[in-house]
């Protein structure tokens, strides 16, 4: 688990966590890059190369953390428009293009969630997590479903609750919607570890309700962020079990 630049191995300052939270788009589950490319296609005619798509999204990100920083109140849904229009950009698309595309790909996305891929390994990383008796949750901004989703795709068995800001009415990182985690889970925060994707809609968040944050970082770009980052979710599993079996 790398640490924001330190070398030290154990989880936290305090001790061990009790309970891993995570974000679900960009964390449980992540976009079908073939499906957007796919759209991509027959919108304007280009074809993207879908091992560029991990890359790119550092880019998306960077757009989000931008925008957050400039006016600070951005929807979950402005900063999906943002984060599409910058991944797309760096795989080459042109503002004009991108005019064209959006509508396509959020009729695909009506038509079946394009975050839906878990990564290989994840539900067994879950698992695992639970066998350690760990409170595992999912804390997202979402659309009042996404708890099916995570069903559709293998997840949900292993999650002990969902908050989902569209059945709550609260986005990250207003830290209410953490909140409402924490009383679900029977814990203070200090002992609550939260996975996510977007430095200040999940570090920040939660960060603000006292949890523990963990960013996700798959290239490696963000060692120097002041928290500590994780591959992917299966590596953040395999690393944490180990700790807890090595204590």
């Amino acid at each position: 688990m790398r640490d924001g630049g330190t070398t030290e191995r154990r989880h936290d300052g305090t001790g061990s966590p009790r309970a891993i939270l995570f974000d679900a788009g960009g964390t449980l589950i992540h976009i079908d890059y073939a499906r957007v490319a796919g759209v991509v296609e027959r919108a304007v005619d280009r074809a993207l190369r879908l091992d560029g798509f991990v890359e790119a999204e550092y880019a998306g990100r960077a757009a989000v953390e931008a925008a957050m920083a400039k006016n600070g109140g951005a929807s979950d849904a402005t900063r999906w428009t943002i984060h599409f229009a910058a991944m797309l950009g760096a795989l080459g698309l042109t503002e004009d293009e991108f005019q064209v595309v959006a509508p396509e790909i959020a009729r695909e996305h009506r038509r079946r969630n394009l975050w839906s891929n878990p990564l290989p390994g994840t539900a067994e990383g879950l698992a695992a997590l639970n066998r350690r008796g760990l409170i595992v949750g999912c804390v997202s901004n979402a659309d009042g479903a996404v708890d099916r989703l995570l069903e559709r795709v293998g997840l949900l068995g292993a999650l002990r609750f969902v908050v989902d800001s569209g059945k709550v009415g609260i986005e990250k990182p207003d830290p209410r919607i953490f909140e409402i985690a924490l009383k679900l889970a029977g814990l203070p925060a200090a002992e609550v570890v939260y996975v996510g994707d977007l430095y200040p809609v999940d570090v920040v968040g939660a960060r603000r309700a006292g949890l523990i944050p963990v960013l996700l970082d798959p290239l490696d770009r963000y060692r120097g962020r002041d928290c500590r980052t994780t591959r992917d979710v299966p590596t953040y599993c395999r690393e944490l079990v180990s700790l807890l079996d090595a204590a």
